[in-house]
């Protein structure tokens, strides 16, 4: 017990001394699909936020480690790579796996292809890449069920160890932060047509807190991002081209007025879509993202007469996605005729806004005869259709 105590005493004096502050110079993340993401996080991902399932498809962080800031001038022959549950873990030898007893709590890089590294510079300045999931998973890699058993705040440390290895020879830590757990899905999803539109409207579970006045209301939790649309078919796509349930467009009533909610799309497999699968997901979206505050959401690029089925996706600021929750109405977007279209084409000629200007002079009284006879003619020519 007292030597374990002792070697923990050096851990912590090593880990605390102020020169591994200059260990890592430089750390950065590229390649994450969701820096694509349309009207979303834009370039390169801040070090600080935290990997996501979908950073695990391709992106890598390239960290700059500076040895020279190793104290002790220990005879060293390579630096490898772990991640431990908590900052101290791989500075114990009877932490980091394998382990002959008691449960690791630190575990070597195992990256798939091996860790790139760049020649060392003087002073000793190494460069080296790790893709994202082996900074969840070091050992398999797998950010949606981590076969290594990791710590419960959502931080793992990446250590630098200095070889041959001894209880002190952690240069230096950095904490990764992770969040793989998807958001709650969008609930009570309803769709409406409008020209070359669908409206969705949805409801998220959110939170249950109390109010000033003792009551109860639903807050959105802090880390949602927004929300996405989908469209099956997709915007754009050929009449043939069908979409996943091979839409068929039905238009709901005359090209003047139907209410859009009748229409046929079939059985829609919008809801067997991964959604974090980028291409996917990519070809059915049609919104960019809306704010997490939003309770409705408009789906543009429709085709009037066309049976769509509309979806709606929760994001978390960790870019991860909820399962896709489909709307259970099929909805056909048509052509809306307002009261001036009407009017003119029944030869009527006054502008909006002319009848409450005539009331107050000579000739105003021809301005409500001349919208009342408009509206005569609107009224009989939709009786005879």
């Amino acid at each position: 017990m007292f030597r374990r105590q002792v070697w923990i005493a050096l851990a912590v004096l090593v880990l605390s001394s102020p020169g591994f502050a200059q260990v890592f110079t430089n750390i950065s993340r590229s390649g994450s699909p969701r820096t694509r993401d349309p009207g979303g996080v834009q370039g390169s991902l801040n070090t600080t936020s935290p990997i996501g399932r979908r950073d695990c498809e391709g992106e890598e962080w390239t960290f700059t480690i500076n040895y020279s800031a190793n104290p002790g001038g220990m005879t060293t022959t390579s630096l490898q790579y772990f991640v431990g549950a908590d900052a101290m873990a791989c500075a114990m030898a009877n932490a980091r796996a394998p382990v002959t007893s008691g449960t690791p709590r630190c575990w070597p890089i195992r990256q798939t292809p091996s860790l790139t590294f760049t020649n060392p510079t003087t002073p000793l300045s190494y460069t080296v890449r790790i893709q994202s999931r082996y900074l969840i998973d070091p050992e398999g890699g797998n950010c949606v069920t981590p076969g290594t058993t990791q710590g419960t705040s959502n931080t793992n440390y990446l250590a630098v160890l200095a070889f041959p290895p001894s209880d002190s020879n952690v240069i230096g830590t950095y904490p990764i932060s992770y969040d793989v757990t998807p958001p709650d899905a969008p609930t009570d999803v309803v769709a409406g047509p409008g020209e070359g539109v669908a409206v969705v409207s949805w409801t998220y579970p959110g939170s249950l807190s109390t109010t000033a006045d003792g009551g109860t209301t639903t807050a959105a939790p802090p880390d949602l991002q927004g929300y996405w649309l989908l469209c099956d078919p997709p915007p754009g796509s050929a009449a043939t081209d069908g979409g996943l349930s091979d839409a068929s467009a039905v238009l709901d009533g005359d090209e003047e007025g139907g209410d859009g909610t009748g229409g046929t799309c079939g059985s829609s497999a919008l809801s067997t879509i991964d959604p974090n699968d980028s291409e996917a997901f990519a070809r059915y979206r049609c919104s960019d993202l809306i704010g997490a505050t939003a309770t409705r959401g408009v789906a543009q690029g429709l085709t009037n007469g066309r049976g769509y089925r509309m979806a709606v996706v929760a994001q978390d600021l960790a870019g991860n996605r909820s399962t896709i929750s489909v709307a259970g109405n099929c909805v056909t977007p048509v052509p809306i005729t307002d009261f001036w279209e009407a009017y003119r084409a029944a030869g009527g000629q006054a502008r909006p806004g002319a009848c409450g200007v005539g009331v107050g002079r000579v000739g105003g009284a021809g301005a409500w005869i001349g919208v009342a006879l408009g509206v005569a003619l609107w009224s009989r020519r939709r009786r005879t259709r």
